[in-house]
């Protein structure tokens, strides 16, 4: 499998990125740097993701995303919807999710089985 990181802006107001191949935690800071980098350009604030990943996201990794998010700059302002499309490495991106979102409330979003559920969220003025 590739390893790539993809991020465009969809016409529908929404930031899509695509994590493709490996993950670390200086992988997940560049694909949280172009995410942010699209955010600005486009005066967006919704960012979908999905995970494409062949390994997991390791546990010291997955907390250290405190540390990225404030970095690059997520405040709650940001709607983050993610899709796990690799279920046997999505275990390390649902730490990252109780970390931020559930333990700490330091991002609004989470994780969604589909792309469907996430963009329907996302673009929707319903809370996760």
């Amino acid at each position: 499998m590739r390893n790539e990181i993809v991020v465009e802006y969809n016409e529908e107001g929404y930031v899509h990125a695509q994590l493709h191949g490996k993950n670390n935690y200086d992988i997940s800071l560049e694909l949280w740097r172009r995410i942010m980098a699209m955010c600005k350009k486009h005066n967006c604030f919704k960012i979908l993701g999905e995970n494409y990943t062949t390994e997991e996201l390791s546990t010291m990794d997955a907390f250290n995303h405190l540390k990225i998010l404030e970095e690059v700059g997520i405040t709650l302002q940001y709607r983050i919807a993610w899709v796990n499309q690799v279920k046997e490495t999505a275990r390390g991106v649902e730490f990252v999710e109780t970390v931020v979102v559930k333990n700490r409330g330091l991002a609004n979003g989470g994780i969604f089985p589909t792309v469907e559920e996430a963009k329907r969220w996302l673009l929707g003025d319903e809370k996760k």
